[in-house]
């Protein structure tokens, strides 16, 4: 028990000591700016306490013995009053100021790092279940560098008030210095220990919410919620989000409670410790060890020093708080794989082999070691080459593209790319040679032409680049189908008047992105697999003709337009079976022959060579 608790304070001071350097880096002149002005405040209710007790002495000695004079004290009236005016003004700077005053530079801050940090990360790592749950426990504390720096700002404050406070007490009785730190003591002890418990709930509630979220909106997107009304299943949908839920509210009935219970102790220790300071003053003041001044001082210290220790333990949860979601964070970045900036200065940014585009040697990747995807794959892609990669669905084209690409690495062998091993090459070295389709694309909330922009960020507002690649993407058509043109924004989700496009359309769209690059290499990833087999030979027949003698990949599950490329490769069983040109491959009667023929029915004229496509044919 007690190395466990060692653990988690180690990972406690990374975590303050990670974020601490982290907001440093951010903004530290915020930081700093509201740590001085937040402790100069919160050493003034201890300096008002001299003043008074001085002002009270004063007027007591003056009405008992006439000694003295009014205007001996009016410099400390006055000062009195300037401390207690400031302190008035000051009343609103309370935590949840501090936390707004830095949410922009901190909150928002920690996301941009998160995103940018994310991009480092290799995604052989990305794909992994469970540093996908990590990643997505990290980003969803976004707030917890914001907890850190204004809790820890507040903390600091509240620190340097107790303590100007102490010394206060201390000055006038060892008992009553002695009762107030036990007081200080026992409330914190409390909520440090309360704060574990909080910390146990929100690890178990953040995978109910995230059960809870993804019920509810079943219901609320267009795909989902047409499954449910034809099927029926609206009621057990429901039944599974009540459920999820149930467990939410339970929860935080206990946090709820548990709150309640830790205001109760503390507002009674309050009044206990309130209770014994009175009752002893008063017994002094009786026996004449105590003057009235004193007493006065000791009652409002008193409340001084609750309302200083009654905002400890939101603060000190708050921190914690912070301190938990900064630890996931630190230990998420700490542990996974990501590009080192400093390491990429030393890479190379040109290619070494002037004959082969691609070389893949004994190459086997898996997302796990026990079942590999792809299994010693061998084979070369000249410059200049157009290769097709076919075979059946699910049989690791779109798996093969990426290892091709250096966003997988490979789980064993060696690929190479221009002649050197992806790994050896600056970040940006192969996405700046390679343009690419991927089956999976994605259409952002953007406007159509910058949708097809993005695909080279540079010309994202070059309507004549992005008119040709539109041309050679199949999608022009689209420019005087929507109403606003280039200008008419995509998808639902953000725009009310947003365009949704059919799948066929969304491909072309894709195509052309593609075609914004206009670079060395280009990879077509299923680019009409959304097109019934006619319109995919179409698409890959205007896609050949633009491609202008660049090293190029087709890919398809559909082989019609293999016919296209100077060699095929085969994928079956993990591996490659076959590679050659069309020719050769009907001739070996094997797998290509075989899938060739079962789907030569979608064409028209497909063994005498022709490569136009049956008009009319359907699939």
């Amino acid at each position: 028990m007690a190395a466990k608790k060692t653990y988690k304070m180690k990972n406690k001071l990374k975590a303050a000591q990670w974020g601490i350097k982290l907001a440093w880096k951010i903004d530290k002149k915020m930081f700093l700016f509201w740590t001085v002005l937040s402790v100069g405040l919160a050493v003034l209710p201890a300096v008002a306490l001299h003043y008074n007790r001085s002002i009270i002495a004063n007027l007591s000695a003056f009405l008992s013995s006439g000694t003295g004079t009014f205007a001996s004290v009016m410099p400390d009236i006055v000062m009195l009053g300037l401390i207690l005016t400031i302190s008035g003004l000051s009343a609103r700077l309370n935590d949840d100021l501090l936390y707004m005053m830095m949410y922009d530079s901190y909150y928002l801050g920690l996301e941009e790092v998160m995103m940018d940090s994310a991009q480092r990360i290799d995604l052989t790592e990305m794909v992994k279940k469970d540093v996908r749950d990590d990643y997505f426990s990290a980003i969803s504390r976004c707030g917890s560098l914001t907890d850190l720096t204004s809790s820890g700002c507040a903390l600091l404050a509240k620190l340097a008030s107790i303590v100007s406070l102490l010394a206060v007490a201390f000055s006038a009785s060892k008992f009553i210095f002695v009762m107030a730190a036990v007081y200080i003591v026992v409330v914190i002890f409390l909520n440090s220990a309360f704060s574990g418990k909080v910390r146990t709930v929100w690890k178990e509630l953040r995978e109910m919410l995230r059960r809870a979220d993804y019920f509810e909106k079943l219901t609320q997107t267009g795909d989902t919620a047409k499954e449910t009304r034809i099927f029926g299943s609206a009621e057990q949908i429901k039944a599974d989000w009540e459920k999820a839920y149930r467990q939410i509210e339970q929860s935080e009935v206990r946090r709820t409670f548990g709150i309640a219970q830790l205001t109760f102790l503390s507002k009674a220790g309050f009044y206990l410790f309130m209770v014994l300071m009175i009752v002893y003053s008063l017994f002094q003041v009786a026996g004449g060890k105590m003057g009235p001044d004193v007493l006065l001082m000791i009652f409002t210290l008193c409340l001084h020093i609750s309302e200083a220790v009654s905002t400890v333990p939101r603060s000190y949860q708050q921190l914690d708080y912070g301190l938990y979601g900064l630890d996931i964070q630190r230990r998420f970045f700490e542990n996974t794989k990501a590009v080192d900036p400093k390491e990429e200065q030393h890479k190379a940014n040109t290619a070494l082999d002037d004959e082969h585009c691609f070389e893949v040697n004994g190459m086997t990747f898996g997302y796990s070691e026990a079942k590999p995807i792809l299994k010693d794959l061998n084979f070369k892609i000249k410059y200049g080459e157009t290769v097709a990669l076919v075979g059946g669905n699910g049989c690791g084209k779109t798996t093969l593209i990426k290892v091709l690409l250096g966003l997988y690495r490979p789980t064993s062998g060696e690929v190479k790319f221009m002649g050197r091993p992806h790994i050896d090459y600056r970040k940006h070295f192969m996405m700046d040679k390679v343009g690419v389709f991927f089956q999976d694309f994605y259409l952002f909330h953007l406007t159509l032409g910058e949708n097809v922009g993005i695909g080279n960020i540079k010309e994202v507002g070059n309507e004549r680049m992005i008119r040709s690649a539109m041309e050679k993407g199949g999608a022009a058509k689209l420019i005087n189908k929507l109403r606003q043109g280039l200008g008419h924004r995509l998808g639902k989700q953000v725009y009310k008047d947003g365009a949704v496009l059919s799948g066929g359309e969304g491909q072309r769209v894709a195509v052309s992105r593609t075609h914004m690059s206009d670079k060395d290499v280009m990879i077509f990833d299923e680019p009409a697999s959304m097109l019934d087999p006619i319109a995919e030979m179409e698409q890959f027949f205007h896609i050949k003709q633009k491609l202008g003698g660049r090293t190029s990949i087709l890919v398809s599950h559909r082989i019609g337009f293999a016919r296209l490329a100077d060699r095929i490769l085969v994928l079956d069983g993990a591996t490659i079976v076959e590679d050659g040109t069309h020719d050769d491959l009907m001739k070996r009667s094997g797998v290509y022959a075989k899938l060739f023929r079962e789907q030569a029915q979608w064409y028209d004229n497909e063994t005498s060579g022709d490569l136009r496509p049956a008009a009319g044919t359907g699939q």
